[in-house]
C-alpha cells in the first residue's frame, strides 16, 4: 500500500511569515529597498499581535479585530493615529501573507476572504494655486543656487523627488531642452542611499524642460565642470554630494530643507511631491491636454492623472459652457 502523503507542516503566524513569506516573497530581490523597508516596518506592527497562534487558527473575524485596533488605538511614536492609507497598507500586506498561505498549502480556507476592505476618505491632493506658484517661484531666488535648481527642476517637470536626484548630466539633452528619466534614488535605514530603476516601467520617460530651467541647469553644470577641472561628468549626478560628483544626496534631506524654506518664506507647507502635484495641476489648468500630462508624470494610466489632478472651479466650468454656447450659437 502507498505511503499517505505528509501533512503539511503547521506553522504559527510569526514563523510562517519570518521563515516562508518573507524570504520567498520580500526579500527574493525582486522588491526596490523602499518596498522592503515598507514591508519590514508594518510587519513590526503586525506579528506581535497574531505571534505564537496557527496559520489555520486565525479568523477573519480576528483580522478584522485586529485592523480596529490599529484605527481606534494603536498610535506611531509621535502619538498620533495612523493614515487611513496606512491601515490598507496593513490590509493589503496581510492579503499577501495569507494568499501565499493558502497557494502553498499551508492553510485551507483564507480568512482574508471574510474580512472588508478598510475605507480610504479620497483627499485632495496639495497643490500651490497659481498665485503661490508665483510666490514660490519668487522666493526661490533668495536660495542658494544648487537648491533653487532643485525645487525649480520639481515644480516645471513633475519628477518625483527620488528621480529628480537620480538625474545625471547625460540625461539632460540641452540641444532639445529635453530631460530623461533612468533612474531614481531612495534612502533607508538598512541601505542607505541606493540608485535604482524609477518606480514603473512608464515612469522611464522623456519630457521637456521649460528654458529657465534649462538656464539653470546649464549654469549648474558649468559651475560643477570649474569644482571639478580635469572630471568626465557625464555620469555624474546633477545634484550630487559636495565634493563627490558621482554620490547622489539624501532624498529626505531634501525635504527637510524644503519644510525650512517654505515656512520662512510664508509659503503653504508643501512637500517635494506636493510640487509634483501642482506641477500636474498648473499644467492642466494652463490647458494642457490629459494624455500630455500624464506622459509627463510618468503615469501607466491616463486615469491616474484624471483622478488625482483634474479639479475643475465654476470660473472654468463656465469658459466650457460659454465655448460649447458659441460653437452652436445659444
Amino acid at each position: 500500500a502507498g505511503e499517505l502523503p505528509a501533512p503539511a507542516p503547521v506553522y504559527t503566524f510569526d514563523a510562517f511569515v519570518n521563515e516562508v513569506w518573507v524570504p520567498l516573497c520580500v526579500r527574493d530581490g525582486s522588491h526596490r529597498p523602499a518596498t522592503v523597508a515598507m514591508y519590514t516596518n508594518i510587519l513590526k506592527i503586525i506579528l506581535p499581535q497574531f505571534q505564537g497562534i496557527p496559520m489555520n487558527e486565525i479568523s477573519g473575524v480576528r483580522i478584522s479585530q485586529y485592523l480596529r485596533w490599529l484605527r481606534n488605538e494603536y498610535r506611531k511614536p509621535n502619538g498620533k493615529p495612523l493614515a487611513e492609507k496606512s491601515i490598507k497598507h496593513h490590509y493589503n500586506i496581510l492579503g499577501l501573507i495569507f494568499a501565499y498561505a493558502e497557494k502553498q498549502d499551508i492553510i485551507d480556507k483564507n480568512p482574508m476572504k471574510k474580512v472588508d476592505p478598510p475605507k480610504v476618505t479620497k483627499k485632495d491632493v496639495d497643490a500651490l494655486t497659481k498665485d503661490e506658484a508665483v510666490r514660490f517661484f519668487n522666493a526661490l531666488l533668495a536660495c542658494d543656487f544648487e537648491f533653487r535648481c532643485v525645487l525649480q527642476v520639481l515644480l516645471t517637470t513633475g519628477l518625483r523627488r527620488g528621480e529628480c536626484l537620480g538625474l545625471q548630466w547625460a540625461d539632460i539633452d540641452f540641444q532639445n531642452g529635453t530631460l530623461t528619466v533612468n533612474r531614481s534614488t531612495t534612502y533607508t535605514p538598512e541601505c542607505g542611499i541606493t540608485v535604482a530603476a524609477p518606480k514603473t516601467a512608464h515612469s522611464v520617460r522623456t519630457i521637456p524642460v521649460v528654458p529657465s530651467t534649462l538656464s539653470l541647469l546649464k549654469q549648474l553644470q558649468k559651475q560643477q565642470e570649474q569644482e571639478h577641472p580635469a572630471t568626465l561628468l557625464s555620469g555624474a549626478f546633477v545634484f550630487s554630494r559636495p565634493d563627490a560628483p558621482f554620490e547622489p544626496r539624501d532624498p529626505s534631506a531634501i525635504t527637510r530643507r524644503m519644510k525650512r524654506f517654505v515656512r520662512s518664506a510664508g509659503l503653504p507647507d508643501v512637500s517635494p511631491h506636493d510640487l509634483r502635484h501642482s506641477c500636474a495641476s498648473l499644467l492642466l489648468s494652463s490647458g494642457a491636454d490629459i494624455k500630455s500630462v500624464q506622459e509627463i508624470l510618468g503615469h501607466a494610466d491616463a486615469s491616474t492623472t484624471l483622478n488625482f489632478y483634474v479639479k475643475t472651479d465654476l470660473k472654468q466650468m463656465r469658459s466650457a459652457t460659454e465655448k460649447y454656447a458659441k460653437a452652436f450659437g445659444l
